[in-house]
């Protein structure tokens, strides 16, 4: 937990569909603290059925006493493609924790794609994750992430990462993961870098392989480990992923 100290930084967007020729997306950025850093979203495009937005760093993320929140919520037949500009640093927090909580909501037919840049856990970095999503029938969703335990040269950081997927018909993926000095060398075998791409409510578009498993609740799921960022890239599977559901971002 947080002390009564932390800066929140909750980021919220929002998708529908209109009769207007441009779909509507609504956004805000609500800070507790004016000192807070946070996640601009920044509009790039729209039409009339489809988004796409680049979360965009204000100020120094990740520090101690951070909690970073976003909330991203695509109704009925809409479409939101997430970009990143750059990755995410959490640097050495000096005995503090900071926190990183996203949430998504996915109506019926809807899509979402977030094509994530490296999240980097420095040493003397203390970081929660969370990601929740729900998914309504016919939604899908399709998400890229590389975690990267410690800069160049350094020890990991401590990096506590909770996932949670849900369909109508029940559990896609749950996972529960810590990483830290003691135990990341024998969770990873010596790796420091865990790239994955995560395929639900959509056929897997990228041939079987080793790094592809096939999720029993549904969904599909690509996960590459390495001592370096290009030694775990999995950019050929998720360009494939992106294609066989239309997207152009990322």
């Amino acid at each position: 937990m947080l002390t009564s100290t932390e800066r929140t930084a909750r980021t919220r967007v929002r998708v529908s569909r209109t009769d207007t020729g441009r779909c509507r997306v609504r956004s805000t950025v609500t800070l507790s603290d004016p000192t807070a850093s946070s996640l601009r979203p920044l509009l790039v495009h729209h039409d009339a059925t489809s988004a796409r937005v680049s979360l965009v760093p204000e100020g120094a993320l990740l520090l101690a006493g951070d909690r970073v929140e976003v909330d991203l919520a695509v109704d009925a037949g809409a479409r939101l493609d997430v970009i990143e500009p750059g990755g995410t640093v959490a640097f050495d927090m000096r005995g503090g924790r900071a926190a990183w909580d996203v949430r998504i909501a996915l109506g019926r037919g809807a899509v979402l794609t977030w094509a994530g840049e490296p999240f980097v856990v420095a040493a003397g970095a203390a970081v929660a994750r969370s990601l929740r999503v729900r998914l309504r029938d016919g939604a899908v969703l399709a998400l890229r992430e590389s975690l990267v335990l410690g800069r160049h040269g350094e020890e990991p950081g401590r990096v506590h990462q909770a996932t949670e997927v849900v369909t109508g018909a029940g559990p896609v993926l749950v996972e529960d993961l810590t990483f830290d000095a003691l135990t990341a060398p024998a969770l990873l075998g010596g790796h420091r870098v865990m790239s994955s791409v995560l395929l639900v409510g959509a056929p897997p578009s990228a041939p079987a392989g080793p790094d592809r498993f096939d999720l029993e609740g549904g969904g599909t799921l690509w996960r590459r480990l390495g001592v370096q960022a290009h030694e775990s890239d999995l950019g050929p599977t998720w360009r494939a992923v992106r294609e066989s559901i239309g997207s152009e971002a990322g």
